[in-house]
């Protein structure tokens, strides 16, 4: 069918248009697919790393605590494989405990620094922060300790890291902040918290 001159001279802008930037078009659309590509399979491979991670931390996680030594390889094997999982913090956590049940506190410190650094989840961040905090108190590092509970920002955490400050405190024979700090973990837990009663206890010992 013959053409109109309107629709002929469309044709010819579109012609020339083509043979001007053809090369740029052409270009771009590869360029386009190849990364389009290129985060189909990154989402894929994220997807694969996370399932395999998920599959490893649920074979620790049903093991009796007792089992330190399995823990630990297991654990170390995941932070190694899928460190840029969520799985990896949780992971180093529980590395963490095998390992100051056996007895190797420098090594549950390494992981726990690793986990409040590393961690994809505040909540795990939190955990980490906290517990390495406690075993710094044990060491009587309170400034160190004090920092690390400072750390803590994940609102669901508040509490334990108050109650944290307190015990630090008190060990420095800062009484009234000490004081202050058990009442903000208080509210901070509430009165259904069964965390609650042992913060309470503390806070009545100090006169309260």
């Amino acid at each position: 069918m013959a053409l109109d001159l309107e629709e002929q001279e469309q044709v010819d802008e579109l012609k020339a248009l083509w043979k001007k930037y053809g090369n740029y078009i052409t270009r771009g659309v590869i360029a386009f697919f190849v990364l389009y590509g290129l985060y189909q399979g990154w989402g894929y491979y994220q997807t694969k790393q996370s399932l395999a991670a998920s599959e490893l931390y649920q074979s620790i996680v049903v093991l009796d605590e007792k089992n330190t030594k399995d823990i630990m390889q297991k654990a170390q094997s995941l932070i190694d494989n899928y460190g840029g999982t969520p799985y990896a913090g949780r992971a180093a956590i529980l590395f963490a405990k095998a390992s100051y049940l056996e007895g190797l506190k420098d090594k549950a410190k390494e992981k726990l620094e690793w986990a409040s650094n590393h961690a994809k989840e505040s909540a795990t961040e939190s955990i980490a922060l906290i517990q390495l905090g406690q075993i710094l108190v044990e060491e009587k590092k309170y400034e160190d300790a004090l920092k690390k509970a400072n750390d803590v920002d994940n609102e669901g955490y508040l509490g334990l890291s108050n109650d944290l400050k307190g015990d630090i405190l008190n060990a420095m024979g800062k009484k009234e902040e000490a004081k202050k700090a058990y009442q903000e973990a208080l509210k901070r837990f509430g009165p259904k918290d069964p965390y609650a009663k042992f913060t309470q206890e503390k806070l009545e010992s100090l006169g309260v």
